[in-house]
């Protein structure tokens, strides 16, 4: 059961990597912050439970990141995440495939929601301006 009461508890998967706090509640998500993401809308259909101080994801985040497919912030896809990077235990990086088999990589501070797809806060211009995508 997700409640009011989740606001300012820590977000963590099954092997405890934190992923932030709740900082706001919305229907369908929360909004995890001070942690791995900027600001992130989390889906609630990824809680597994709810403890006195934290909320348990049902999946690891790397399994539930792995293939999901990827959206830039005008919703046009991009890609799927192929590969989670981590700098020694902290998942630091996503590595994603376009249709083209083109591989990039983002930063976890870029992902605005996740939901059946992620969605990024930067578009497939913005990628290629920065160099990231070739086009």
């Amino acid at each position: 059961m997700v409640h009011r009461g989740m606001i300012g508890k820590r977000v963590v998967d099954p092997e405890k990597i934190e992923l932030g706090v709740v900082s706001k509640m919305e229907e369908n998500h929360i909004e995890v912050s001070e942690g791995l993401f900027d600001e992130l809308l989390l889906s609630k259909a990824y809680i597994g439970k709810e403890e006195e101080e934290e909320i348990i994801l049902k999946d690891k985040i790397h399994d539930l990141l792995a293939g999901m497919e990827v959206l830039g912030a005008n919703d046009e896809k991009i890609g799927i995440v192929k590969e989670t990077v981590y700098a020694g235990d902290v998942l630091d990086t996503l590595i994603i495939e376009t249709e083209d088999k083109s591989l990039f990589f983002i930063t976890l501070e870029e992902i605005y929601k996740i939901d059946e797809k992620m969605t990024l806060d930067i578009d497939m211009e913005g990628l290629k301006k920065d160099g990231r995508l070739e086009g």
